[in-house]
Protein backbone atom coordinates (compact mmCIF):
# COMPACT_ATOMS: atom_id res chain seq x y z
CA UNK A 1 0.00 0.00 0.00
CA UNK A 2 1.28 3.44 -0.89
CA UNK A 3 1.56 6.04 1.85
CA UNK A 4 -1.59 8.04 2.48
CA UNK A 5 -1.65 11.72 1.65
CA UNK A 6 -0.75 13.73 4.73
CA UNK A 7 -2.58 16.82 5.89
CA UNK A 8 -0.30 19.72 6.71
CA UNK A 9 -2.13 22.28 8.79
CA UNK A 10 -1.48 25.40 6.72
CA UNK A 11 -3.94 27.42 4.69
CA UNK A 12 -6.89 25.60 6.22
CA UNK A 13 -10.41 26.97 6.01
CA UNK A 14 -12.11 27.45 9.36
CA UNK A 15 -15.47 29.15 9.08
CA UNK A 16 -17.92 30.26 11.70
CA UNK A 17 -21.06 31.15 9.82
CA UNK A 18 -19.84 32.44 6.46
CA UNK A 19 -16.60 34.04 7.74
CA UNK A 20 -13.20 32.34 7.55
CA UNK A 21 -11.32 32.85 10.86
CA UNK A 22 -8.28 30.69 10.02
CA UNK A 23 -5.97 33.74 10.10
CA UNK A 24 -6.92 34.41 13.76
CA UNK A 25 -6.45 30.79 14.91
CA UNK A 26 -3.37 28.67 15.49
CA UNK A 27 -5.23 25.54 16.69
CA UNK A 28 -8.60 24.13 15.64
CA UNK A 29 -9.27 20.75 17.24
CA UNK A 30 -12.35 18.53 17.28
CA UNK A 31 -12.33 15.91 20.04
CA UNK A 32 -14.93 13.19 20.66
CA UNK A 33 -15.44 12.25 24.32
CA UNK A 34 -18.08 10.26 26.15
CA UNK A 35 -21.37 12.08 26.48
CA UNK A 36 -22.06 13.45 29.97
CA UNK A 37 -23.59 10.77 32.18
CA UNK A 38 -22.70 7.90 29.86
CA UNK A 39 -20.59 4.97 31.02
CA UNK A 40 -19.06 2.60 28.49
CA UNK A 41 -18.71 -1.00 29.62
CA UNK A 42 -16.28 -3.54 28.19
CA UNK A 43 -19.08 -5.04 26.08
CA UNK A 44 -20.24 -1.81 24.44
CA UNK A 45 -18.71 -0.11 21.44
CA UNK A 46 -19.82 3.37 22.54
CA UNK A 47 -22.81 4.48 24.56
CA UNK A 48 -22.83 8.06 23.32
CA UNK A 49 -20.50 10.80 22.25
CA UNK A 50 -19.99 14.50 22.74
CA UNK A 51 -17.70 16.60 20.55
CA UNK A 52 -15.76 19.60 21.75
CA UNK A 53 -14.16 22.25 19.55
CA UNK A 54 -10.95 23.73 20.92
CA UNK A 55 -9.90 27.05 19.45
CA UNK A 56 -6.57 28.70 20.19
CA UNK A 57 -5.75 32.02 18.60
CA UNK A 58 -4.60 35.59 18.82
CA UNK A 59 -6.27 38.02 21.18
CA UNK A 60 -7.54 41.03 19.24
CA UNK A 61 -9.90 43.87 19.97
CA UNK A 62 -10.78 44.25 16.28
CA UNK A 63 -14.53 44.03 15.82
CA UNK A 64 -14.17 41.36 13.10
CA UNK A 65 -11.71 39.14 15.04
CA UNK A 66 -12.37 35.60 16.27
CA UNK A 67 -11.67 36.78 19.83
CA UNK A 68 -14.38 39.45 19.66
CA UNK A 69 -16.79 37.05 17.90
CA UNK A 70 -16.56 34.70 20.88
CA UNK A 71 -17.24 37.55 23.33
CA UNK A 72 -19.97 39.24 21.29
CA UNK A 73 -21.90 36.00 20.67
CA UNK A 74 -21.55 34.30 24.06
CA UNK A 75 -24.54 32.02 24.73
CA UNK A 76 -25.45 31.50 21.07
CA UNK A 77 -25.08 28.55 18.70
CA UNK A 78 -23.32 29.00 15.36
CA UNK A 79 -22.52 26.71 12.42
CA UNK A 80 -18.85 25.94 11.77
CA UNK A 81 -16.86 24.29 8.97
CA UNK A 82 -13.33 22.96 8.98
CA UNK A 83 -11.58 22.19 5.69
CA UNK A 84 -8.19 20.79 6.78
CA UNK A 85 -6.90 20.79 3.19
CA UNK A 86 -8.00 24.37 2.51
CA UNK A 87 -10.45 23.24 -0.17
CA UNK A 88 -13.64 25.25 -0.70
CA UNK A 89 -15.42 22.25 -2.24
CA UNK A 90 -15.55 18.94 -0.35
CA UNK A 91 -14.47 15.67 -1.97
CA UNK A 92 -14.01 12.08 -0.87
CA UNK A 93 -10.28 12.65 -0.34
CA UNK A 94 -10.64 16.19 1.07
CA UNK A 95 -13.73 16.20 3.31
CA UNK A 96 -15.12 19.21 5.16
CA UNK A 97 -16.16 18.75 8.79
CA UNK A 98 -19.34 20.59 9.79
CA UNK A 99 -21.32 21.12 12.95
CA UNK A 100 -22.89 23.66 15.29
CA UNK A 101 -20.86 25.03 18.19
CA UNK A 102 -22.33 26.47 21.35
CA UNK A 103 -20.44 29.58 22.47
CA UNK A 104 -20.46 28.48 26.10
CA UNK A 105 -17.00 29.69 27.10
CA UNK A 106 -15.48 33.17 26.98
CA UNK A 107 -11.85 33.53 25.93
CA UNK A 108 -9.56 34.77 28.70
CA UNK A 109 -7.49 37.92 28.61
CA UNK A 110 -4.03 36.79 29.73
CA UNK A 111 -1.28 39.37 29.30
CA UNK A 112 2.42 38.51 29.46
CA UNK A 113 5.04 41.23 29.26
CA UNK A 114 6.36 41.77 25.73
CA UNK A 115 4.55 38.71 24.25
CA UNK A 116 1.74 38.36 21.72
CA UNK A 117 -1.43 37.65 23.66
CA UNK A 118 -3.15 34.35 22.86
CA UNK A 119 -6.33 32.64 24.03
CA UNK A 120 -7.73 29.13 24.22
CA UNK A 121 -11.37 28.07 24.56
CA UNK A 122 -13.11 24.72 24.31
CA UNK A 123 -16.65 24.96 22.98
CA UNK A 124 -19.39 22.33 23.08
CA UNK A 125 -20.59 20.96 19.74
CA UNK A 126 -24.38 20.54 19.63
CA UNK A 127 -25.08 16.82 19.72
CA UNK A 128 -27.33 15.07 17.18
CA UNK A 129 -28.26 11.41 16.70
CA UNK A 130 -25.36 9.21 15.60
CA UNK A 131 -25.92 8.04 12.01
CA UNK A 132 -22.72 6.87 10.27
CA UNK A 133 -24.67 5.90 7.14
CA UNK A 134 -25.31 9.60 6.51
CA UNK A 135 -21.81 10.69 7.67
CA UNK A 136 -23.32 12.15 10.89
CA UNK A 137 -21.24 11.42 13.99
CA UNK A 138 -22.77 12.78 17.22
CA UNK A 139 -23.24 16.26 15.76
CA UNK A 140 -20.30 16.45 13.34
CA UNK A 141 -20.98 15.80 9.67
CA UNK A 142 -18.25 14.73 7.29
CA UNK A 143 -19.16 16.36 3.98
CA UNK A 144 -17.64 14.61 0.94
CA UNK A 145 -20.19 15.83 -1.61
CA UNK A 146 -18.78 18.16 -4.29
Amino acid sequence: MAASTRIKASNIIFKIGATNYACDANLVQLTLDDAPGDVQTFCEVRVGGQWSLQLDGITSGDSASLYRLLWDNFGTEVAFEIAPNGNATPSSSQPVYKGVARFDQLPPLALNSNETTLFSVTLTVVNTPHNPASEQFYGVTIDVTP
